[in-house]
């Protein structure tokens, strides 16, 4: 943990992450998700509103439409 510099340690955490994903042949992109940029409105939608939820989905953070959004955004 670098406790001056956090997001440093937050970019090795995504990088990790995104190589664990990847050695258990998760997919790392859309591409490989056979998903598509004008497929996000419909991905947000089920996962902001499926299963009882209002608008957002909860975790560590509460993340919005708008961040979900974004989120998938950086996987194009």
């Amino acid at each position: 943990m670098d406790f001056d510099h956090p997001e440093v340690t937050a970019l090795a955490g995504i990088d990790a992450l995104q190589h664990f994903l990847i050695s258990i042949g998760m997919p790392k992109n859309f591409e490989e998700l056979g998903a598509k940029k004008e497929d996000i409105p419909t991905l947000v939608d089920m996962l902001c509103h499926g299963e009882g939820r209002n608008g957002s989905i909860s975790g560590f953070v509460t993340l919005d439409e708008e961040d979900c959004r974004k989120i998938y955004e950086m996987m194009v």
